[in-house]
């Protein structure tokens, strides 16, 4: 996991000699003797499974567990207990951070870690030493938590800090803010808007509070609707904004969800759509009639309708006045359509309690608005300059619907200025914002278009953050957009002869792979000369005394790869599927892999990749569109590690497909590259019983190999036990 050279990398190509680092977020945890004095980076900070597990001890966060933790069912859940070592802070999309860790455990095993500014799951490695290195991913969401989901993990480990870092340049313009709210300071009646809807869409952004008591606004489904929100006198001569909040006594929902937690809450609500990945200013004033702990939500143009559980984490109102200060990038949420902060106000203090609010601000950079492009070329060493983004310029305003804009990048005559990508967007000012309000066209295949026959391709765009376009080939080229029709073309001036190719149908590899897993070896060697004294719930699990289990095997024992026919570049766009089974309930972590010296692609490079595979004994149909990360650049393989579970369980994994994704052909059933062979077995490896990596095709059986080992009584015993001993039916003597 110690990273080699990508921060390098991006001090020296991307942002210049005038980098500094920046501290996200940092917790020390020499500087406490109880999780108490701690408080957790969210109030809740997580399960009581997790909270019960968890302590100071010796200047170190310390867990310790005796056992899984399971479901009502019994069956064992590793989330239900999970904690935010480090939580509510606000990741910036595209923006590479660096997590810096110090960790230690009893013995070597995975634990399930949410990354910071990341949505799938990877495996955090714990070993027997202390480690302390740094790993670093790019940001895919705003979502600024590390959760540690260790519910399967049985013994101790410790971890003595955790920080993140990310670089960004020194030179960035200084920071304008344009509040957008009107009457934030709640000094204006409302008038005639006091009787709009909160979902009229077309009047509802023109109020900048809601507020939702319980009973009041009544509607026809016997719920309470929100109004907006109410403006009093404090008292004093200044005027709030005021949720008179009545005691939150609804029952659980159907699935036991705590609906009583938004019986009274209230909204902040822009007057336009917030771009995810959008740098903004947040601020308030804010108290109650007693204490009390908020959680905050994002919701879409309708105060009320739900869209993202985070938005600016947990606020916790006492009855003094407080400011809430704060630059955030607003969160993603998965459609980019967030309007409002909702406060939900009754998550813990379920009184009915009085909730101020004053001096309301929703603030945007003041930018450049327009039509921008950077670009650059790392193999001639230039690099993305946001501030210095070229503005496009009219080429043609004869259509007033359709104006058609033109920008080049790159000098004529001079190939060490050809460039390979640029990125275009709306706004310039900021690197974040300039990235979170790009667009990209609908299609990878991108062929250039000739300005004086007309011939060639228009391709349609659309907005997405963080979007790089990967232009055919390095060059001088004009780009030009159409913004009526939202379509753009790109002429090649000159430059590097461009390959056209053509789109192919995408394939299904129909190989049926057949995983017999083995036992994972479970079993302490050093004392006892081998023999297993105590079961995996033993009060002794680190084997201090005894011969405790669970120390010895790991997740990796058992794995498959799907490989790729060539190595891929960080923010690559792909799409896998495959359909899956097996013969129990399992759960199998993935991680990304490389090329070895062995010419193998099953060398470690990353411990995040697709996130957890849960297995059942139905085939269930996998897809996810897996955009390579940063950190994993020149990736080949998907790895499944398949010994997660202890137990002999055979796998099964068919009708593989992974390509590259192109909306516009993947509609018509094509891709422009298929990763995967459509027969054979070449993309295929495995490995059990802790053995080396093969191809499939000669590993793969039917017949179950167990990796257990009894002495002559019958007893279970590990690889360091002397004397005869019976494996697979056969004795044999252990030297």
């Amino acid at each position: 996991m110690k990273k080699l050279f990508t921060l390098l990398a991006l001090l020296t190509c991307f942002l210049g000699a005038n980098a500094k680092t920046v501290v996200d977020a940092e917790v020390d945890f020499s500087k406490y003797t109880d999780i108490s004095q701690w408080n957790f980076p969210y109030s809740w900070g997580g399960s009581e499974q997790a909270k019960s597990r968890l302590s100071i001890q010796n200047g170190c966060l310390h867990f310790e567990s005796t056992e899984v933790t399971v479901n009502d069912d019994g069956v064992e859940t590793g989330w239900l207990c999970q904690f935010f070592p480090i939580g509510g802070v606000n990741a910036e999309i595209g923006t590479v951070y660096t997590l810096h860790y110090k960790i230690k455990g009893d013995h070597a095993e995975n634990v399930s870690m949410l990354g910071f500014g990341q949505t799938p799951y990877g495996q955090f490695p714990i070993t027997t030493d202390w480690v302390e290195s740094t790993v670093d991913y790019e940001a895919t969401s705003s979502d600024g938590n590390i959760l540690m989901q260790c519910g399967s993990y049985i013994g101790s480990w410790d971890i003595a800090y955790l920080k993140i870092t990310h670089e960004e340049r020194d030179d960035q313009r200084p920071k304008e803010w344009i509040d957008l709210l009107e009457n934030g300071d709640a000094e204006k009646p409302w008038g005639d808007l006091a009787s709009i809807r909160f979902n009229d869409q077309e009047n509802n952004y023109k109020i900048c509070a809601w507020g939702k008591e319980k009973g009041v606004n009544m509607n026809e489904n016997d719920g309470w609707d929100p109004f907006p929100a109410t403006i009093e006198d404090d008292g004093t001569g200044n005027h709030v904004f005021v949720v008179h909040g009545k005691t939150a006594d609804s029952p659980a929902g159907a699935d036991g969800a705590d609906v009583s937690a938004w019986d009274n809450q209230f909204w902040i609500q822009a007057p336009r759509q917030l771009k995810a990945g959008e740098l903004l200013k947040i601020h308030f004033r804010y108290k109650a009639s007693e204490a009390a702990n908020t959680n905050t939500q994002m919701h879409h143009q309708n105060p009320s309708d739900y869209m993202h559980w985070q938005c600016l984490g947990d606020i916790a109102f006492t009855t003094e006045w407080q400011v809430f200060d704060k630059e955030i990038s607003w969160p993603a949420g998965g459609d980019d359509k967030g309007w409002s902060i909702a406060f939900n106000l009754n998550p813990n203090n379920k009184n009915a309690i009085d909730f101020y609010f004053d001096d309301l601000q929703i603030s945007e950079l003041k930018l450049d608005h327009g039509w921008f492009i950077a670009s650059q070329n790392t193999n001639n060493g230039i690099a993305y300059n946001y501030d210095n983004a070229i503005e496009f310029e009219v080429l043609d305003d004869s259509n007033a619907d359709d104006v058609l804009l033109t920008a080049t990048v790159g000098t004529a005559g001079k190939p060490e200025t050809w460039i390979k990508e640029v990125m275009i967007s709306t706004v310039r000012g900021h690197d974040g914002t300039f990235k979170s309000s790009t667009i990209v066209p609908t299609s990878t295949n991108i062929k250039p278009y000739n300005l004086e026959t007309g011939e060639g391709d228009w391709y349609d765009f659309t907005v997405k953050s963080n979007a790089k376009i990967d232009l055919p080939a390095a060059g001088v080229w004009q780009i030009i957009l159409a913004t009526g029709t939202k379509q753009m073309a790109f002429v090649q001036i000159e430059g590097d002869e461009v390959v056209v190719k053509e789109p192919v149908d995408i394939v299904t590899n129909a190989t049926e792979n057949v995983v017999n897993a083995t036992e994972r070896q479970d079993l302490k060697d050093d004392l006892n000369n081998g023999v297993i004294t105590v079961k995996e719930e033993a009060d002794d699990p680190a084997g201090v005394t005894v011969g405790g289990e669970g120390h010895e095997g790991q997740p990796w024992d058992n794995q498959f790869w799907i490989a790729a026919n060539r190595d891929l570049k960080a923010d690559e766009v792909t799409v896998l599927k495959f359909k899956y089974k097996a013969s129990k309930a399992a759960r199998t972590s993935t991680q990304a892999h490389k090329v070895g010296d062995d010419g193998k692609p099953c060398t470690y490079l990353n411990w995040q990749a697709i996130g957890d595979v849960n297995f059942t004994e139905e085939w269930q149909n996998f897809e996810q569109t897996f955009t390579v990360p940063a950190g994993d650049d020149g990736m080949r393989s998907i790895v499944f590690n398949m010994a997660e579970i202890k137990e002999a369980c055979d796998y099964y994994i068919k009708d593989v497909q992974w390509y590259v994704k192109d909306e516009a052909l993947e509609a018509q059933g094509k891709t422009m590259e298929n990763l995967i062979n459509a027969e054979g077995a070449e993309n295929f490896w495995i490995k059990v019983n802790s053995g080396a990596p093969t191809g499939i095709s000669t590993v793969v059986s039917d017949k179950k190999v167990s990796n257990v080992t009894y002495n002559l009584a019958g007893q279970r015993v590990s690889k360091n036990y002397k004397g005869i001993v019976i494996k697979n039916g056969v004795k044999y003597i252990a030297k």
